[in-house]
């Protein structure tokens, strides 16, 4: 089995975990951009096929291993592109795919209502978070439901905040967030799930307190700069 990673970090307007499970970490060019990287960015960018199997087949073992028996989902829906009305074809896809492999039904349920700037252009979290604010609209009444918002990458977690923000304000009872990479620059901060360990998604948000190390670990692993922690 894959090991699998965990990151929550508390939402910023109420004491909520905005929990993000991913498949490994993505590093930005600036830092050499591995393997994984490069596969999750093709696909994202061309739809390749090797790459679309790979991650197709570890998202399936990741629901399988975390979530399946455990959190009952409505609904699958993907993390809107940054123009307004934008979603990338290639994840639309895929997430058709993944939600019929899975049982559950993929529903578009939320869209960009305004174009936005890519957040790679900005420089920390709170310009992230103010760039994405107020950008997305939940298109149905959502009242009680589950969510279950597939992602390419988590990097600072701007854009999961404010899905979660729309989605929880419509009415959903649960969301959580399933991405390819997790940014590389809080590594030292998320949680990897020994795949040994038997535990479902909902035990991991309940007891295990994102981040994993100090305030003064990531200050010294941060080295002055911010990075989204």
């Amino acid at each position: 089995m894959e090991c699998f990673y965990y990151r929550g970090q508390k939402c910023k307007h109420c004491n909520c975990v905005v929990p993000v499970f991913g498949l490994g970490h993505h590093k930005p060019k600036e830092e050499g951009a591995d393997q994984f990287t490069k596969n999750i960015i093709s696909f994202y960018e061309y739809g390749n096929a090797r790459e679309r199997a790979y991650l197709l087949q570890n998202f399936i073992n990741l629901f399988k291993e975390r979530f399946e028996g455990d959190i009952k989902f409505d609904a699958v829906c993907i993390v809107p592109t940054r123009e307004k009305g934008g979603i990338n074809p290639n994840m639309e896809s895929f997430a058709r795919e993944f939600a019929e492999a899975i049982g559950i039904p993929y529903k578009q349920v939320i869209c960009r209502n305004r174009t936005i700037k890519g957040q790679h252009e900005l420089d920390d979290k709170d310009a992230r978070l103010e760039n994405v604010k107020g950008s997305i609209d939940v298109t149905e009444n959502l009242a009680g439901k589950g969510i279950l918002v597939l992602d390419n990458l988590c990097i600072s977690g701007a854009s999961a905040q404010a899905v979660f923000d729309a989605l929880k304000e419509a009415g959903a009872s649960d969301v959580y967030f399933m991405c390819f990479g997790l940014g590389s620059k809080s590594r030292l901060c998320d949680f990897d799930i020994n795949p040994a360990f038997k535990g479902k998604a909902s035990q991991i948000v309940a007891k295990w307190h994102w981040p994993k190390v100090s305030k003064e670990d990531r200050a010294a692993f941060a080295r002055g700069k911010k990075d989204g922690l």
